[in-house]
């Protein structure tokens, strides 16, 4: 008899505590909690992710991966930042189910997740798809975590196009329609002082050198400079040094798909330290685009008597840099080809308070 109540007891202590437990659990916060992935599939189908398209209200972007370098279609397979591509896959892969949210599509537009098609809406439509365009996710991702009580949870709204629940995920995806945010948009920075000369010659042959004699000039001479005329302002002529100067493109084409060499403009850049670029600019559908090569000459250097650098360092650097850009047109900003489309009679006036005998002296 007793060991039957002995039983019972024991018993009812273990549903007590297995009650309790069940309980406690359901009380516990999402982080004690093993939360369920967004994507399940998608953690099994990294690899496999070929193409990513990233729909906005203004924009878009399609990317896609060939011989394992990822490119944007929208500039002929230009290189993309490999970790943005890496943050976009695995930040998909790691969201994780915080808490269902509104279902009905008037209430949308309060969590952002409306889809790219409502009007100056911030909503994102991304898509990722296998090397035979299968759909492996499409998701709106809409804005992040509006509740100020959870400032050390990084979070957004997300909802399925096909599916009318919203849903706050925990995690981070960072993704742009815009693409210039999945370039480096710097191509590279030569300083003006570095600057020892810049030739220009349009295609009809217009054409003039703005040489300095020695680092440390402040300003630039004409080379042959014509007759009764003297250089415009200094502001004007300066500009030329900066041509290569903290360069930021903002698309690229590649040289396959624009021949560029009718009506382009040539531009030769020598540094004091024996640098030398060679540039040819020219607008295409109203955007100004450039291609760069860069070569050089140690003899500039030693004429110079700048301290001579390692030759085979500096082979090295622009045998780098030559590779990143040789088969490219960038687009570059309007006021870099503003410099460069400059003409002879741009950049020189009238000498001023001189008679013409002292022009014929």
């Amino acid at each position: 008899m007793i060991n039957n109540k002995l039983i019972a007891l024991s018993l009812i202590t273990i549903t007590v505590i297995v009650a309790a437990t069940i309980f406690a659990n359901l009380r516990a916060p999402q982080s004690e909690k093993q939360k369920a992935s967004f994507f399940p599939e998608l953690t099994k189908q990294i690899e496999s992710v070929n193409y990513i398209s990233i729909k906005g209200y203004n924009d878009s972007i399609n990317l896609t991966r060939k011989n394992d370098i990822w490119g944007i279609d929208e500039f002929d397979g230009y290189p993309a930042l490999p970790e943005k591509i890496k943050s976009a896959v695995l930040g998909a892969a790691d969201l994780k189910i915080n808490a269902p949210k509104t279902a009905l599509p008037r209430l949308y537009h309060r969590l952002g997740v409306e889809g790219p098609e409502v009007e100056d809406t911030a909503s994102l439509l991304l898509t990722l798809r296998d090397p035979n365009q299968n759909k492996i996710i499409e998701v709106i991702v809409g804005k992040p975590r509006l509740s100020s009580s959870a400032k050390n949870t990084s979070g957004l709204y997300v909802r399925e196009p096909e599916k009318e629940k919203s849903y706050l995920v925990d995690g981070i995806l960072d993704i742009s329609a815009i693409k210039t945010a999945w370039i480096k948009r710097s191509l590279f920075d030569i300083p003006a002082e570095a600057v020892k000369s810049v030739s220009v010659t349009h295609a009809d042959e217009d054409m003039y050198v703005l040489f300095k004699n020695e680092k440390g000039q402040e300003k630039f001479e004409l080379k042959n400079m014509p007759i009764g005329k003297e250089l415009a302002s200094e502001l004007i002529i300066n500009r030329f040094g900066t041509i290569l100067q903290d360069l930021q493109i903002s698309g690229a084409k590649s040289k396959e798909t624009l021949n560029g060499e009718k009506n382009s403009i040539q531009v030769k850049i020598i540094t004091f330290e024996g640098i030398i670029g060679n540039v040819i600019a020219l607008k295409y559908n109203d955007a100004a685009y450039a291609s760069f090569k860069f070569s050089y000459d140690k003899e500039i250097v030693k004429n110079n008597n700048e301290e001579e650098v390692k030759n085979e360092d500096v082979k090295t650097f622009i045998a780098n840099l030559n590779s990143n850009i040789e088969n490219w047109w960038f687009e570059i900003p309007e006021f870099k080809y503003d410099i460069i489309k400059t003409r002879l009679n741009k950049i020189t006036r009238d000498i001023q308070n001189i008679t013409p005998e002292e022009i014929i002296e």
